[in-house]
């Protein structure tokens, strides 16, 4: 005779099973037990454990015990622990075995024995759920998506209905402006919708040949951009039922916007889907065509909703024109909120620009970046902007600040006053660097730019005011008149380390304007003395900086490593999967060694 003490984890008072005999299997006396339980609708977790005066018996197989011993105890009572996982849809459900069907179900089909009307309703609930998630959400995305999406099923809705105000429009303007000539309705109607047709494929083609390279590296901008055209679009098209007379000139129009943002809205989509990729898996396939089936319902209800709300204003002008003006407020306004939901992780220019000055925020100060000194610090101090914190700040509407865009910081050796002095010294500067520094105005193009100048002479002393004006335009000016030179074969991480250097360089070159005090003291002083110092500082050229060149390309070269790892920290994409779109003027020159690596 043996007793066998078996503890359930919901309870302190412990069961005892006596009278089993030895060679009876404790696991069927366990399943019995664990069957009894679950009839009274408990689930327990067991822990099994022999009393102290019983005399186990021999471990081996011919004592007719299970041959895998205390293995097989400790295998029965960890089957209470399974639970069935939905990864796609991240759910959770505790599996109980039932001795009636001798398999193992969920918790919630076992209860159903019990509550029948509420285990209906919950399985329709969760069977609802799946099959609209299976049909209308992808797979593997980042948070950032839900909220995207959120507001561009507004957004879609909204320009549904807009859409059947236009296409009224355009048809109440056919038919009047017909009205003088009703034996040839049919024929002028079809030709001028033809037309309007052709000539807007025209446009789009040419379109697409002019801004196709541009879409990848600024796919917010241009896909805010694409909304702006859009509601254009639309309201040329309301404007031909105003003015019926000039159809085919506002059709023509309105359809050539209209194709012009449904081109550069398709060529941005992919961008801004593959930012919503967890990583997890290769799923720019399902994003996209979830996000079809998401425009096809919600424009089929804005169609709808369109027609109802035409027959209840009528066609009055005054009416159609209210309504498009406040549904195209709207409309704008989700896709600003929908575009400021995309976290990009990978860095175009912009954004590059605008984290490597945090970085050097961090790292440096004014005085290390005259006398060339290295402040180190580590690594994990140093903050930068995160994707998510650059998403909610990046410009979407204005274009970049002046210094963060390409054309800027990019040039060729052709953009300033070089002589063959000057490039020597520079080649030898940046020997095994794919890209060279230079400094000096831009002569090649004509920018309009502010030069900074003291007023007109006869004029008083400047003030506080205007001295701190004169200062800061000297400063923006310096930082302005240096530029890239990549070499043909430079990389991203070329591109990278040499905005660093650049980022260095325009920092240098600002503190080494005079201070407002120095400024005041030549304001003083008779004759030009203020005029002529501007000229100077404005005329600066490589050879007149050379030093802070050099300065600005060895701590660049020193700062490249950390920065990169600073990156990957806060999450940024490396340089190989970078946005920088294309740098088209470049040069070649003899590099003695390897500049920057490729980064992976």
């Amino acid at each position: 005779m043996t007793t066998t003490t078996i503890t359930a984890k919901s309870t302190s008072t412990p069961m005892i099973i006596r009278n089993m005999h030895p060679h009876t299997s404790l696991s069927s006396t366990v399943k019995r037990v664990h069957h009894n339980r679950l009839r009274s609708g408990t689930t327990f977790q067991f822990r099994l454990q022999l009393a102290s005066d019983i005399q186990q018996p021999d471990a081996s197989p011919s004592n007719n015990q299970h041959p895998n011993g205390s293995d097989a105890i400790q295998q029965e009572t960890s089957i209470d622990l399974l639970n069935e996982v939905d990864v796609r849809h991240g759910t959770k459900t505790q599996l109980i075995y039932d001795p009636a069907k001798e398999r193992y179900i969920d918790s919630q089909t076992y209860a159903s024995s019990k509550y029948k009307y509420k285990s209906l309703t919950s399985t329709i609930r969760q069977k609802g759920y799946q099959t609209i998630s299976n049909a209308f959400l992808p797979e593997g995305v980042t948070p950032s998506y839900y909220k995207f999406i959120q507001w561009r099923i507004i957004q879609r809705y909204i320009s549904a209905i807009v859409h059947v105000f236009g296409t009224q429009s355009l048809l109440m303007g056919l038919g009047i402006q017909s009205k003088s000539a009703a034996n040839a309705l049919g024929l002028s109607a079809a030709l001028n919708w033809v037309l309007k047709d052709a000539l807007g494929k025209i446009v789009r083609m040419l379109w697409a040949s002019k801004m196709g390279r541009k879409f990848d590296p600024d796919a917010k901008r241009w896909r805010y951009r694409s909304s702006l055209l859009f509601a254009l679009g639309n309201g040329l098209e309301v404007m031909t039922y105003v003015f019926p007379s000039l159809f085919l000139v506002l059709a023509t129009m309105a359809n050539s916007f209209k194709q012009m943002s449904m081109l550069t809205s398709s060529a941005t989509r992919n961008a801004l889907y593959n930012s919503f990729r967890d990583g997890s898996k290769e799923n720019i396939g399902d994003i996209t065509a979830k996000g079809e089936a998401q425009i096809a319902i919600v424009d089929l209800f804005g169609i709808i909703s369109g027609v109802l709300l035409s027959r209840a204003i009528g066609t009055s002008v005054q009416a159609v024109l209210s309504v498009w003006i406040t549904l195209q407020f709207f409309e704008v306004t989700c896709v600003y909120k929908q575009l400021r939901a995309v976290v990009f992780r990978m860095l175009n220019f912009e954004r590059l620009w605008l984290v490597t000055n945090h970085f050097l925020d961090e790292v440096l100060d004014s005085e290390s970046t005259m006398n060339g000194k290295d402040l180190r610090r580590s690594i994990s101090e140093i903050i930068i902007p995160t994707p998510d914190i650059m998403a909610k700040s990046e410009r979407i509407f204005l274009p970049p600040n002046h210094l963060a865009r390409r054309a800027i910081s990019f040039g060729s050796f052709g953009r300033a006053k070089l002589a063959p002095d000057e490039l020597s010294e520079l080649m030898e500067i940046f020997a095994k660097e794919k890209f060279l520094l230079v400094v000096g105005k831009d002569v090649k193009n004509n920018r309009r730019t502010k030069t900074a100048r003291k007023r007109a002479n006869g004029a008083k002393q400047l003030n506080s005011s205007e001295l701190l004006a004169l200062a800061e335009q000297m400063k923006q000016e310096a930082m302005e008149n240096c530029h890239i030179v990549l070499h043909a074969e430079a990389n991203n991480a070329d591109i990278v380390k040499s905005t660093l250097a650049l980022a260095v360089l325009r920092r240098k070159l600002s503190d080494s304007v005079p201070s407002i005090d120095e400024l005041q003291r030549l304001d003083n002083c008779q004759g030009d003395a203020i005029d002529e110092m501007i000229n100077t500082y404005s005329s600066r050229r490589c050879r007149d900086v050379m030093d802070l060149i050099r300065l600005s390309r060895e701590q660049g070269d020193q700062l490249f490593g950390t920065f990169l790892k600073v990156l990957s920290i806060r999450q940024w994409a490396t340089p190989a999967r970078f946005m920088f779109g294309r740098v088209s003027m470049r040069a070649e020159w003899p590099i003695r060694g390897s500049g920057s690596k490729n980064v992976k």
